[in-house]
């Protein structure tokens, strides 16, 4: 095979790995979110008041209070703020991108953190505006103890009393998707700290640990509660990972459109490595005549150009897995999440794929070379 047409089937099949690939990473990070822990095991809810397309409408931290006020003695409950992006953290003598969070002392129990260090603060820390704060077991990791005995937020000073390690990413709440570098202070602190008075904040959500009570059991106890108020606002109890129905429907259009992109790149691929290799034989006829004048059967010219294109394919292959890890890294980059998965599943997928189409397309050209009648390829020579 001339060296052109070798090279043009190799960036072909490379571009319909690289679009598979995509799609295999995208389904299976969605897979993953999807089976993530069964909520049903995990007894966590969230309550909030839901906006008219499914978002979340903050609530006071009076009202969240009120609401865990009515939940039984053996729930725990924990509010939870916004997570604060531009808070200016200051590690030493450095600026540090963390999440700042304001929650309830009922917190590390509730999601069941390891404490690795110290303690998590106690409810007359909150009662005393403390100012204290709990870090991630990342954050020590990456700075060490000593640096991390204290810093500054906002210019305001703060003394870190422990750390902890565990699901604190909460993607199992509705809102919020904190960091392994995530800071977490007392909630009336967090709110002086960043709103001026608690009572003006805004309460994202109150995450409930109920062991023993179905999502029904809360919705019927919040729906008594809320019948006694005037003007009650609309609350909803959701479970993990709970999403609404245009939710779900806008992930699996972006899913198929994946999907519908993947395979017209792909099948543009199969299509090209079809039309290469055609060529590939029809300039080298001759080759091909005056070998089987020599002896050699069809079915050794057509294992001849199966083989070559099964290489062009497996170099292809190669390359393609190696684009897709560079894409895939990217586009997880700028999403700020892990959205497409890159792993031992999708290479080997991507190169049993390419192979695939490398064989089966070149069962066309393979039997143009084999139909070579070389009597009339040998005269057209003359």
């Amino acid at each position: 095979m001339k060296p052109l047409y070798k090279t043009l089937l190799i960036i072909g099949i490379a571009m319909g790995v690289v679009a598979t690939s995509l799609i295999f990473g995208v389904g299976q990070g969605m897979v993953m979110h999807i089976r993530e822990k069964d909520p049903n095991d995990l007894d966590i809810y969230a309550v909030y008041q839901p906006t008219s397309s499914g978002g979340i409408t903050g609530m006071t931290l009076h009202f969240a209070r009120e609401i865990a006020g009515w939940l039984p003695d053996d729930v725990t409950a924990s509010a939870v703020t916004f997570d604060r992006y531009d808070a200016e953290v200051k590690i030493g003598a450095e600026f540090f991108s963390s999440r700042v969070v304001g929650v309830d002392a009922g917190f590390a129990t509730l999601f069941d953190l390891d404490i690795t260090e110290g303690r998590f603060f106690s409810k007359e820390d909150q009662d005393n505006r403390s100012r204290v704060c709990v870090v991630t077991n990342d954050l020590v990791d990456l700075f060490g103890r000593e640096a991390l005995s204290s810093f500054m937020i906002n210019g305001v000073e703060y003394e870190v009393i422990g750390a902890v390690q565990g699901d604190v990413n909460l993607a199992s709440l509705m809102h919020g998707n904190y960091s392994s570098s995530s800071v977490f202070l007392p909630i009336e602190t967090w709110y002086e700290q960043f709103e001026g008075s608690f009572y003006a904040g805004v309460t994202m959500q109150l995450a409930v640990h109920a062991p023993g009570y179905s999502k029904a059991d809360l919705n019927q106890l919040v729906s008594q509660n809320l019948i006694n108020m005037e003007s009650a606002p609309t609350l909803k109890v959701a479970t993990p990972n709970e999403k609404n129905y245009n939710a779900w429907a806008r992930d699996l259009l972006i899913l198929a459109g994946i999907f519908f992109v993947a395979f017209l790149v792909f099948l543009l691929a199969g299509l090209n490595i079809i039309q290469i290799a055609s060529a590939n034989v029809y300039d080298q006829q001759r080759v091909f005549g005056l070998k089987v004048a020599l002896g050699a059967l069809p079915k050794h010219l057509a294992g001849e150009i199966t083989g070559e294109i099964v290489a062009c394919a497996l170099q292809g292959g190669y390359l393609g897995i190696v684009l897709a890890g560079i894409v895939n890294t990217i586009m997880n980059h700028y999403v700020g999440m892990y959205w497409a998965a890159f792993n031992i599943f999708t290479a080997i997928a991507g190169m049993i794929l390419a192979l695939l189409v490398g064989w089966i397309t070149s069962v066309i050209p393979a039997r143009q070379a084999a139909r070579i009648d070389p009597v009339a390829v040998l005269r057209q020579e003359r």
